[in-house]
This record gives structure tokens, C-alpha cells and sequence, in this order.
């Protein structure tokens, strides 16, 4: 049975996981440092959650837990592992399960940000609108072109993008 403590985690780290990750990914490329990050992160928020006070957003402590653990992960050397160090051995399992999820979604991104690199660069431009849910109106104002081109740029650039994603299709 999990005590109130680690449902409270479980669920903080669910809904802001992508966030850290990312904050993680990006204050660190490479990928095995910002997993370490990412889990010194998780062990800090863990540590200082019996004193979260409520006095700022959730989400705010959580950004600000991420950057400070982010800007002191330089200053120290890393002999031990981190994982298991200070959270209960049951949780780790599904923290562990989280971080490769997380890798896996970064991996696609990664694929994805290299194939939108190929196309054309108004091209570029409308898939980034349209991965960004602007309307196909707005996006015809923004490029000058009447909304049914837009609709069919953006099939004309899904297949383009699947061709590069999986030549064998």
C-alpha cells in the first residue's frame, strides 16, 4: 500500500515528467547525462516534497527544483549511482520505466526534427504551424495562400515526411 507521500510523487512526477525531461534534454544533449540529471532531479523533487509548502504553483517549484538541480550537476563529481539512493526501491521500477519511455519519445522527436530538416523551407514553416494546432485559415493568412492549399500542402508534406521517416513504405 502507498503511503499519501508517494501517491502525491507518483502522480507530481506523471504530470510533469515531460517537462523535467525536457528541461533535462536541454540543458544537457547528451543523453545519458540528462537521464542522471533527470534522476537527481526526481530524487530532489522526492527529498523536498514533505516541505513543499504550497505558496507557489506546482508546476513552479517543480521548474525551479529541475533548474537548480540542473546548475549544480556540473559543480560535483558522480561516483554512485544516483537511482535507489534516496527514493524507496518499489518506486524506482516505475521511475526507471518512465525515463526509458521518456528516451524513446526523444529518440522519435529526434527522427522527427531530421526529417522536418529536409523539407523545403516554407514547407518547414507550415508543418510547424500545423504541429503547433494553428487553424488551416490562420495558417493560410500567416503564408498568403487560400485554406484549401494549406489543406493540401499539408497532406502533400505528411507523405513527404512518411517517405523520409520509413523509406521502405
Amino acid at each position: 500500500m502507498k503511503s499519501n507521500l508517494e501517491k502525491q510523487f507518483l502522480d507530481l512526477v506523471k504530470m510533469h515528467q515531460d517537462k523535467i525531461f525536457r528541461l533535462c534534454r536541454a540543458y544537457l544533449y547528451e543523453p545519458n547525462q540528462a537521464e542522471d540529471l533527470y534522476q537527481e532531479v526526481l530524487i530532489n523533487i522526492w527529498k523536498s516534497l514533505p516541505q513543499f509548502k504550497g505558496t507557489s504553483a506546482i508546476a513552479t517549484w517543480v521548474y525551479r527544483i529541475t533548474v537548480n538541480t540542473a546548475i549544480s550537476f556540473n559543480r560535483k563529481e558522480k561516483k554512485n549511482p544516483i537511482v535507489g539512493q534516496d527514493i524507496p526501491e518499489h518506486l524506482t521500477s516505475d521511475l526507471e520505466a518512465g525515463v526509458q519511455a521518456k528516451q524513446a519519445e526523444e529518440n522519435q522527436m529526434q527522427q522527427m526534427h531530421r526529417a522536418i530538416a529536409q523539407l523545403e523551407p516554407q514547407d518547414r514553416v507550415i508543418i510547424g504551424l500545423y504541429l503547433e494546432d494553428v487553424a488551416y485559415k490562420e495558417i493560410a493568412n500567416i503564408i498568403g495562400a487560400s485554406t484549401n492549399l494549406v489543406g493540401v500542402k499539408i497532406n502533400r508534406i505528411k507523405t513527404k515526411l512518411t517517405k523520409i521517416l520509413n523509406p521502405t513504405i
